[in-house]
């Protein structure tokens, strides 16, 4: 498995050509702080963290925790794959501890301590330009656009603007005594503290009109259908689902270990697939199943990138297309860094498997190998959904660039297009 690098954006030459870089000069202005109406007391092994939630700009991160706290939210268990309903929090530790001069966090929420894992789904970003990543505040953990999903992080007494824009920030910290919670939460290190409780409370009327339950995110249900299995042949489940769901099961041979055995997502212009849904061939002589189904409202992602075109643009590279061919999993390339200028790189691209592609309804991941890219043909591309029209859908994204070995080179990011069939 190969593990991905934290990246800084970085000043690079391509193909022995250097690129014009672009210095953004943000000023800071102060932002008013009214009076909390929504806390959430986080009882832990170290004391109790009371954090402000900003239900106002950041909703969909507050209902989501929220409601994953308080057990109101169905979800994944990524351990064997078990549709729960229970408190998410209660009993996982902060797996993640950053405590250096200029990254203090602790984060938490990854139920199987990989800190990879999540609910058994994502959610689109907010991103209130007023929620910054100040000293002692709550996010969201992310691997890239709309890449929220259960693990969260405080931070400590130190800033961290290259989160901006990047991780949504939900909540703050203000208070003497639950900032020492989180320094000692950090003093402690990986695995150091749980989370062993969360209790909301509300304190004026805008909090107690927050319905937390009606707002828009996925929806996990636990899939009721039959299953017929011919030995060798194929294991097959009746389980009926419209466009944007996404399928899944982890399966075990002893009722012991559980691994990911199945995902299918069914996305933009996909047909429904007939009925009943192949799920594998039947080759064990004993399997067990946790199947669970996820709704995305409002989502607007294909379940593949067959016959699209898919368009980034970052300030370090200019415009990349990268035309899939039928199957999706290969295709040829065109960037030209400078346009107007002669310099361009093209070429065949093919779909790498060491990190597996991933398609829902509002963001992607994919690694592919871009032939003779400059020094840098493995680009894993995270993306996010923000915007759909009747040729194409538009968004974010942030692109690792590697070198042939898999060493990084640098990351940017900027918008994304994907062209529909």
């Amino acid at each position: 498995m190969i593990r991905i690098p934290q990246f800084r954006p970085a000043a690079f030459r391509l193909a022995g050509i250097a690129l014009q870089s672009l210095v953004l000069m943000a000023v800071a202005v102060p932002v008013e702080r009214g009076h909390a109406a929504l806390e959430a007391d986080i009882l832990t092994s170290k004391g109790v963290v009371t954090v402000v939630l900003d239900h106002a700009k950041a909703p969909r991160a507050v209902a989501n925790f929220m409601t994953l706290a308080a057990g109101s939210r169905r979800w994944v268990d990524p351990r064997n794959g078990a549709v729960n309903d229970g408190p998410f929090y209660a009993g996982s530790a902060f797996h993640r501890v950053e405590n250096t001069a200029g990254s203090k966090l602790a984060e938490c929420g990854s139920k199987d301590g990989s800190g990879i894992d999540d609910a058994g789904y994502r959610f689109p970003d907010e991103s209130d330009p007023s929620l910054l990543h100040e000293p002692y505040v709550m996010a969201y953990a992310s691997d890239g656009p709309n890449g929220s999903g259960s693990r969260f992080y405080f931070t400590g007494n130190v800033a961290i603007p290259a989160r901006d824009g990047r991780n949504v920030v939900f909540g703050r910290i203000p208070s003497p005594a639950a900032r020492q919670v989180v320094d000692a939460i950090l003093a402690a290190g990986n695995g150091g503290t749980t989370v062993l409780s969360v209790a909301v409370r509300r304190t004026d009327p805008a909090a107690v009109a927050f319905d937390e339950l009606s707002v828009p995110l996925p929806v996990v249900h636990p899939v009721a259908g039959g299953l017929s299995v011919t030995p060798g042949v194929a294991a097959r489940l009746n389980a009926p689902r419209g466009a944007m769901t996404t399928l899944q099961a982890h399966s075990s041979t002893d009722l012991a270990a559980w691994t990911p055995h199945f995902r299918s997502f069914i996305g933009l212009d996909q047909p429904v697939p007939v009925q009943p849904e192949t799920i594998d061939t039947a080759v064990s002589p004993r399997r067990f199943y946790h199947f669970s189904r996820i709704d995305f409202p409002g989502g607007a992602g294909p379940s593949g990138f067959a016959g699209r075109k898919l368009t980034i643009t970052t300030p370090g590279t200019g415009p990349i297309e990268y035309d899939f061919d039928a199957t999706g999993l290969a295709g040829t390339y065109l960037n030209v860094p400078i346009p107007g200028f002669p310099l361009f790189f093209t070429g065949p691209f093919t779909v790498r498997p060491e990190m597996p592609a991933k398609y829902d309804a509002y963001g992607f991941r994919v690694l592919v190998e871009a032939v003779g890219l400059g020094g840098a043909p493995l680009n894993w591309i995270r993306g996010g959904y923000e915007a759909i029209t009747p040729g194409s859908v538009t968004g974010r994204q942030v692109t690792a660039f590697y070198d042939a070995a898999m060493n990084p080179v640098f990351e940017d990011s900027g918008n994304l297009e994907l062209t529909r069939p």
